[in-house]
C-alpha cells in the first residue's frame, strides 16, 4: 500500500501493483528457457548418437558383414573357374589342342587361383585393381604379365577390409612356395624378398615404358633385374608393376591398417620355378588402375544412401511415436539396415582400393 495526496490534499491508501504476476512470470520464463536449452541438447545428442551409431554400423558392415559377402563372392569365382580350367584340361587331350586366347580378359573376370600355405590363403583373383574389383578379391594388375607367364604379374589385395585377403602377406617367409593356378596350367613361384615401401605416387611416369627402361624396383637397368627388397625402399608404381626380365609374382597390399593409407605399401616378390607358359594378350592399364585411389564415381552413390538413411530414420522417429515399439522395429529396421549397407559399400569404393 502507498498513499498519495487528492486534489485537496487529503491523503488516499492506493494499492501497490499487483506483483504476484510478475513473480510468477518470472519463473515460468526461465524454467521455459531452460525446457528450450534441454530440448536443442537432447536434439544434439540424439543427433550425436545417430551420427555415432551409423558409423559404427558402417564399420560393422565392411569389417564383419562384408568378409561373409566376399566369401560367397569367391565360392561363385571359385565353382566357375573351375569349369573353364575343367574344360581346358579337356581341350588339352583333343588333337585341336587348347584354344587359344586372342582377347586380354574382361574385368572383373576370374584370371587364376592364387594358394599360399605359409599363410593358410586360397583366393580366387579377378583383372583388374579398382575399388570395386578388389572387393571381390585379389585384382591381377592390367599390362602386366598373365599369371604365370614371362614377366612380372602383378596381383593388388586388400589389407583389413573386405576379408582382407592379403592380410597376411608381409609374414610369408623367404623360401616359401605361392601355387598360381589358371587355364594354361600351375606354376610354382619361390618368396625372394618382402618389405614396405614408400610410393614415388606424384613423381611416377605416365606409362610403362620408362619403368620398363629402367628395370626393377630401385632403378637397376632391365638386364639385370632386383629382386630384393630393403626396409623403407622407395619405389615407383610403375616399377612395382612394370616389366621385368625375370619372370615374377608381385604383390602388393596397403602396408596399414588404416583406411586412408596411399603412400606406403607391403610388396613381396617371388620368382618363377621352371619355364613360363606362353604368353597371351593383356590390356593396359589406366589411372584408375592403381590400387592407390578410390572410385571416385562412388561418390554420388554414397550421398544417396546417406539422403535415404536420414530420410529413414526421421520416418522411424515418426512410427515409433504413432505405433508399439514392436511394429515400428519391424517396419524400420530393414529399411535402416539396408541404406547402411549401401552406405558401407559406397564409402569403401572411395577408399584405396587396397585396405
Amino acid at each position: 500500500m502507498s498513499m498519495t495526496p487528492d486534489a485537496s490534499g487529503e491523503l488516499l491508501l492506493n494499492p501497490l501493483p499487483a506483483s504476484g504476476a510478475v513473480a510468477e512470470s518470472q519463473p515460468a520464463i526461465e524454467t521455459r528457457v531452460l525446457e528450450a536449452k534441454m530440448s536443442a541438447r537432447r536434439v544434439a545428442g540424439i543427433a550425436a548418437l545417430w551420427a555415432l551409431v551409423t558409423v559404427a554400423c558402417v564399420g560393422l558392415v565392411l569389417y564383419a558383414l562384408e568378409p561373409m559377402f566376399q566369401q560367397q563372392t569367391q565360392k561363385r569365382l571359385l565353382s566357375n573357374y573351375r569349369t573353364e580350367i575343367s574344360r581346358s584340361a579337356n581341350e588339352a587331350g583333343t588333337l585341336a589342342g587348347v584354344t587359344v586366347q586372342t582377347l586380354a580378359p574382361t574385368l572383373g573376370s576370374p584370371v587364376a587361383v592364387i594358394e599360399i600355405g605359409d599363410i593358410r590363403m586360397q583366393q580366387v583373383a579377378v583383372e583388374g585393381v579398382s575399388a570395386a574389383q578388389t572387393q571381390q578379391g585379389p585384382g591381377h594388375v592390367p599390362g602386366s604379365a598373365g599369371p604365370g607367364q614371362p614377366g612380372n604379374s602383378a596381383f593388388v589385395g586388400r589389407r583389413a577390409m573386405f576379408g582382407g585377403p592379403f592380410s597376411d602377406v608381409g609374414k610369408i617367409a623367404v623360401g616359401a612356395p605361392i601355387l598360381v593356378t589358371t587355364t594354361q596350367g600351375q606354376k610354382v613361384y619361390r618368396v625372394t624378398s618382402h618389405a614396405e615401401v614408400s610410393l614415388q605416387i606424384d613423381s611416377a611416369p605416365s606409362g610403362l615404358a620408362e619403368a620398363t627402361a629402367s628395370g626393377g624396383l630401385n632403378g637397376a637397368p632391365a638386364t639385370t633385374p632386383d629382386l630384393s627388397l630393403a626396409p623403407e625402399d622407395s619405389a615407383r608404381l610403375d616399377a612395382i608393376f612394370g616389366p621385368t626380365v625375370e619372370d615374377r609374382l608381385t604383390l602388393v597390399t596397403s602396408a596399414s591398417v588404416r583406411p586412408g593409407n596411399a603412400s606406403k605399401a607391403t610388396v613381396v616378390i617371388a620368382k618363377m620355378e621352371g619355364d613360363p607358359f606362353p604368353p597371351t594378350p593383356q590390356g593396359g592399364r589406366t589411372d584408375g588402375q592403381s590400387a592407390v585411389s578410390g572410385d571416385s564415381g562412388a561418390l554420388a552413390g554414397l550421398v544417396l544412401a546417406i539422403q535415404g538413411f536420414l530420410l529413414a530414420a526421421v520416418a522411424s522417429v515418426f512410427l515409433y511415436r504413432r505405433f508399439s515399439s514392436r511394429s515400428a522395429y519391424l517396419m524400420t529396421m530393414p529399411v535402416l539396415l539396408a541404406f547402411v549397407v549401401l552406405s558401407a559399400e559406397a564409402a569403401g569404393r572411395l577408399l584405396p582400393a587396397w585396405t
